[in-house]
């Protein structure tokens, strides 16, 4: 795997294109979404919410940086 694929260098990645979009990323440690992200607005302090019916309100990191990616 090379070392721009590797999750550590994603999530670093995701953070900077989200950074440019105005949202941050939160990494959920606790719960049934550990693990996950939440792409936050700001402004509001909310999460984006994801397409995701068994996660509403977290992305798993290719989620995240296809959300990101899109708008």
């Amino acid at each position: 795997m090379a070392q721009k694929d590797m999750p550590a260098s994603r999530e670093r990645r995701l953070r900077r294109a989200a950074a440019r979009k105005g949202l941050a990323v939160r990494r959920l440690e606790r719960g049934p979404d550990r693990g996950r992200y939440q792409l936050i607005d700001p402004e509001f302090g909310t999460p984006r919410p994801s397409s995701s019916r068994t996660h509403p309100n977290s992305f798993s990191l290719e989620e995240a940086e296809g959300y990101v990616g899109e708008g």
